[in-house]
Order: structure tokens, then C-alpha cells, then sequence
């Protein structure tokens, strides 16, 4: 299932690079803007090299994404991100905190009414840390995923999507002071899916709210404006 989907994901976006040249004029500097505020909430069992450590991180992000012709749209984010863990001694009665960043990548892949189909891949970095004078914890994770789906508008404004994900994780968690370790940590499974509702607002606003499974679970709402 894996490699199907790295298959199909490679295939769609050199077909979405061709259709991008095909149809991209240039915007000069007023270029289409999407700029948003999202919170989310994120269940993943993290694997320490054989032991699985339940983990949740909270992260409040700050996006922004420009259309480049009328396709493609790239964006940067990023913002806090506050972790928990239950069963990890090194994060036992502790709350590491820190940041999180990344860029995007969408494309649409059908633009019509009322259905439509995307292509989005993401490239995340989180660090967080705690430090209590005696030994500094410092869990640091790189995530790049992808999703293809579909869009269906329900009219009055609102939009429903889903499709399927894929997701990894791979990082290291690093301890120094009292104790000096670095291990190794990630999560296994990859494929997922996801859904959404998305609705219009007056004045290109918008808000919505989003579920996926796969490589982490989560759930998000965001807020949005389109310029």
C-alpha cells in the first residue's frame, strides 16, 4: 500500500507539473494570498528503538500560502508546539515545549463544480525541550507527508473533502546533564486517511474543521482569509 501510494503521488505530480506550465501566468507581486491560524491536536505512538511511547503534541500555527498560476500554490507555517507523554522517564512530570515549521505544496488537479481533486505534500520540522537544571530533554522530529483527495461542495458555502494520506516520522530524542543519551525515535505506520469540513465566509474568509489517521491522529480547526 506503501509504495502504491508513493507511486501514484510521483506520477500525479509530474502530471501536475506539466498542467502547471500548461496554464501559469505570472501574478508579478500581486499575487493570490491565503493566510490562516490553525490549532491542532496530535495522538501518535512514537517507537524507541522496540518500546512504543504514547505521545500528543498541541501546536498553534500560523500559515501562508501563495497561487502561483492557476494551479499551484506554495506556502510556508509555523508556531508553537507543546508535547506530552505518558510512559517516557525522560518526559516523566514534565511538558516540553518549543517550535514547529515547515512549507507546502498544493495543487489543484480538477477545478470544477461540484466536485474537485488536490495533490498536497508538506515537509515538517518540530523541536521541543525541557530543562530542569539538572538534565535538559530534547525531542526533535522531521515529518514530510502527502495526500491525494477529493472535494465536493454541499452548497450554502460549505465543502466537504477526504482522501488518502501518507505520513512519516523520524527524529531523536536527546538528553544531556545528569544523564547523556541520544536515541533514535520514529513511528511506523505511514498510510491513513483524512476528512474536513470547510465553510465559506463573507468577505473570502473561511473556517473549517479536519481529522486524519496514519502516521499521527489528529484534529484541527482553522481560520482563514483569502486576499
Amino acid at each position: 500500500m506503501k509504495h502504491l501510494f508513493l507511486w501514484l503521488a510521483g506520477v500525479l505530480a509530474i502530471w501536475s507539473v506539466a498542467a502547471i506550465a500548461d496554464d501559469a501566468r505570472p501574478y508579478g507581486l500581486d499575487r493570490p494570498l491565503d493566510f490562516g491560524l490553525r490549532f491542532s491536536h496530535h495522538a501518535l505512538d512514537l517507537d524507541y528503538g522496540g518500546s512504543k511511547v504514547d505521545t500528543s503534541v498541541d501546536r498553534i500555527a500560523v500559515y501562508w500560502r501563495e497561487r502561483y498560476g492557476e494551479r499551484l500554490q506554495l506556502g510556508l507555517f509555523g508556531g508553537y508546539a507543546f508535547l506530552s507523554q505518558s510512559n517516557n522517564p525522560a518526559t516523566a512530570g514534565r511538558k516540553p515545549d518549543g517550535y514547529h515549521a515547515g512549507f507546502s505544496l498544493d495543487v489543484d488537479l480538477l477545478r470544477s463544480e461540484p466536485v474537485d481533486s488536490f495533490f498536497s505534500a508538506v515537509w515538517l520540522y518540530q523541536k521541543v525541550d525541557d530543562d530542569n537544571g539538572a538534565q535538559q530533554t530534547e525531542i526533535a522530529t522531521r515529518e514530510p507527508g502527502a495526500r491525494l483527495g477529493l472535494g465536493v461542495s454541499l452548497g450554502g458555502g460549505v465543502r466537504a473533502y477526504g482522501g488518502a494520506r501518507y505520513g512519516c516520522i523520524d527524529g531523536e530524542q536527546r538528553l544531556s546533564g545528569a544523564l547523556n543519551e541520544t536515541r533514535k525515535i520514529g513511528e511506523a505506520r505511514n498510510t491513513g486517511g483524512f476528512v474536513g469540513l470547510e465553510l465559506k465566509l463573507e468577505q473570502d474568509g473561511y473556517v473549517g474543521l479536519a481529522a486524519e489517521s496514519g502516521a499521527d491522529r489528529s484534529v484541527a480547526i482553522y481560520f482563514g482569509k483569502r486576499f
